[in-house]
């Protein structure tokens, strides 16, 4: 890629063979970049061919991280990469076309110094599945649009940042989970007048989920390990029904 890059998209993986060369293709081929990115892919320890997978693509940078946990790799990947923004999304993700180009608009305005996209599920997903990633995107939407910052959150796996956020208040807290979350709060606490945004053009799909169960359990938990963050509530009734009535909203924009 160019040697000097207008965004560094930085990956953490673990024993994602499974999903990885998806992930990286799907990296490959961003639409009106002129390719003046770079690709950060950071090994966390993996056991299986994962390493292997990475190591086949020319364009992208392998690095190694053996402290476990996402968190560390992508901080890992922070620390090296070169561009003043930079993109995350996780390996057992695939972006859209436009995923790189929506990023750089969406960081054309000063104030806004993280932003989040969409998520959807694979064709495979179930209905309940779908249905239940239209309300999370809503949720995102509404919540960052019309909530409190008390009430804001992320997800590192469609997340982008401006590296002068991290040179200034400091890289992820190497966490389990939540650390997403825990950077907008910081953020709000040390820079309140920067903005943290929803961008629908920002699209990935994330593979891993097929049925809504499964996506629903992993949701409890993140709604868990937010309580670690001092600053962080959850939404009211209603603040709930504000996220419902925006969701209704645009699905009949759509209609």
């Amino acid at each position: 890629m160019s040697e000097r890059p207008l965004v560094s998209v930085v990956v953490p993986f673990f024993d994602s063979e499974r999903y990885l060369a998806a992930c990286i293709e799907s990296l490959l081929v961003q639409q009106g970049v002129d390719e003046r990115y770079e690709i950060l892919l950071i090994d966390n320890g993996s056991s299986d061919g994962s390493a292997a997978i990475a190591g086949r693509y020319d364009e992208v940078r392998l690095l190694r991280e053996p402290k476990r946990g996402a968190y560390a790799a992508r901080n890992a990947g922070i620390r090296a990469a070169s561009a003043p923004v930079i993109a995350l999304t996780d390996a057992d993700c695939v972006v859209g076309r436009g995923w790189l180009r929506a990023i750089l608009d969406g960081m054309r305005e000063p104030r806004t110094a993280i932003l989040l996209g969409a998520c959807s599920y694979g064709g495979g997903a179930s209905w309940p599945l779908r249905l239940l990633g239209a309300w999370e995107n809503a949720k995102a939407e509404y919540v960052l649009g019309h909530c409190e910052p008390a009430h804001h959150f992320a997800y590192a796996n469609n997340m982008a940042v401006r590296t002068s956020v991290f040179d200034e208040i400091g890289p992820f807290e190497e966490w389990q989970r939540a650390a997403d979350s825990e950077l907008v709060h910081r953020l709000a606490a040390r820079r309140p007048e920067l903005e943290v945004r929803f961008d629908r053009g920002m699209e990935v799909t994330h593979l891993e989920f097929e049925r809504g169960r499964a996506r629903a359990e992993r949701l409890k938990l993140y709604r868990r390990t937010n309580s670690q963050i001092a600053t962080f509530r959850e939404l009211g009734p209603a603040q709930r029904v504000g996220v419902l009535v925006h969701l209704l909203a645009g699905r009949r924009a759509k209609a």
